[in-house]
């Protein structure tokens, strides 16, 4: 009797009502070329699943989003990738920014309200389809996943979006390279990384899991919360895109390690260590599973501490004026009161401070320069060394101090924590490790950070 080797498979799990108007476009017929339906579901799955790596920081905002260059969509769809683009975006299932030269396009999915009215006008132009049927390949099955247990409102504006498409496909030697290519690459940088990442990589992989149903429960709450506040059709809209966004990263993990969605590699612009877990909304750290016993240290005012470093280098030189800054400047930071510093500047919120100091670190030089000014009159031999570094590209400032807090952070502290046995989830510029290391992950955390510093800055505990 013949054996028939072991088959795998990758689950996509997409929004139903834009999976619903694609097929509905399909099978009316406005592809005009022999298409792979697989790469369609691909191509929504990497926007929709990769828009929280790009806004993780703020959530205001409507549209998933995420830039895809052409170099990149050719490798891993071949050469008739642009017939897949071409096609999402004339028939408004994707859009996209305008092309500029040397830059990557962005590409951006709808609100969901948008993809239920699209439908619902191709249906009544095309009275004749009534249940539009679509016939799949036997290597893929496409089934209904939603929470049975949460209500949804009477209003349509105000439903919950948890009617998803489970949608498996055979993995097969035509369709790896987009099903399963990141998490093979991805495999291949842990085996050959230094021993301390390879490691946690292996810890990552082997343990990083959520307690799905409390994290659904938990952001469907939060939605229907955030619905009944919402005043306008753009605070519904960005309602349904935090609530899209969080559960496309909690079925990212359900189940991560069989369907090839779980992440951990190396960035290669900053060198940070990115994952499932740096890429998660901080509210839903609390479902890790075993997160009761363990401990969030984070480094407080991160990047604003981070700049000591590049400021020591231009200390030895200064004049006067500069060094009485750049002391002023390493106390409030390394005390980790650097927001509360701002505060007392401009007068504002910590919060909008936060805001200030993301103006003043990483946009253009020329940009918010109304902003700048008291930062400016406050500092103006260490604003003048930032605007220093973003002459040629102003996002050269923010991937200079992410490369030094890679360095610290992976290369130095946890490093030195796999070597004393401690073996971390990292979030960029914080550990994760269990309360009983606690006491010996901060006296590492310390000693490495003086050893860069000249003095321990304020680490805080969650």
């Amino acid at each position: 009797m013949k054996k028939t080797g072991y088959k795998k498979y990758r689950t996509i799990h997409l929004p139903k009502v834009i999976v619903d108007n694609l097929l509905l476009k399909l099978h009316i017929g406005l592809a005009d070329f022999d298409y792979n339906i697989e790469i369609f579901f691909s191509i929504i799955n990497e926007i929709l699943t990769k828009s929280a790596i790009y806004n993780k920081q703020n959530e205001d905002y409507l549209f998933q989003f995420t830039p895809l260059d052409s170099r990149y969509l050719k490798v891993k769809y071949g050469n008739s990738y642009p017939n897949y683009i071409r096609f999402l975006v004339n028939q408004g299932i994707i859009w996209n920014d305008n092309y500029y030269q040397g830059k990557t396009t962005y590409y951006y999915l709808y609100n969901l309200d948008y993809y239920i009215n699209n439908t619902n006008t191709l249906y009544n132009i095309n009275k004749e389809i009534t249940s539009p049927t679509y016939c799949f390949p036997d290597s893929i099955t496409i089934t209904t996943s939603n929470n049975k247990n949460i209500k949804k409102t009477d209003n349509q504006k105000n439903r919950i979006y948890n009617d998803w498409y489970s949608i498996k496909i055979l993995i097969n030697s035509k369709n790896t390279s987009y099903l399963t290519s990141s998490y093979e690459q991805d495999s291949m940088f842990i085996n050959n990384a230094p021993k301390h990442i390879k490691k946690m990589g292996s810890h990552f992989r082997k343990t990083f899991k959520l307690r799905y149903e409390e994290a659904i429960n938990f952001i469907e709450r939060q939605y229907r919360t955030n619905i009944g506040l919402a005043k306008t059709d753009d605070d519904r809209n960005r309602t349904n895109r935090k609530y899209t966004s969080r559960l496309s990263s909690i079925l990212a993990i359900k189940d991560g390690k069989v369907n090839k969605s779980l992440k951990f590699s190396k960035n290669s612009a900053n060198n940070r260590i990115d994952t499932n877990l740096t890429f998660m909304a901080s509210e839903l750290r609390q479902f890790i599973i075993g997160y009761e016993n363990m401990v969030y240290l984070d480094l407080k005012n991160s990047q604003p501490v981070m700049l000591n470093i590049i400021l020591k280098d231009h200390y030895k030189d200064a004049n006067a004026d500069l060094k009485s800054e750049i002391d002023a400047y390493f106390k409030h930071t390394i005390e980790g009161k650097w927001y509360e510093h701002l505060q007392q500047l401009y007068g504002k919120t910590r919060e909008e401070c936060k805001d200030i100091w993301m103006c003043i670190a990483y946009s253009k030089n020329t940009s918010y320069l109304e902003i700048k000014k008291t930062f400016k009159k406050a500092y103006p031999g260490i604003n003048a060394i930032i605007e220093s570094y973003k002459k040629k590209k102003h996002g050269d400032f923010s991937v200079k101090l992410t490369q030094i807090e890679s360095k610290i952070f992976i290369d130095g502290i946890c490093r030195e924590l796999v070597n004393q046995g401690i073996i971390p989830f990292t979030v960029h510029d914080a550990v994760i490790v269990p309360k009983k290391d606690k006491a010996k992950t901060l006296e590492i955390m310390r000693a490495v950070l003086e050893k860069y510093l000249g003095m321990a800055p304020v680490i805080s505990e969650d």
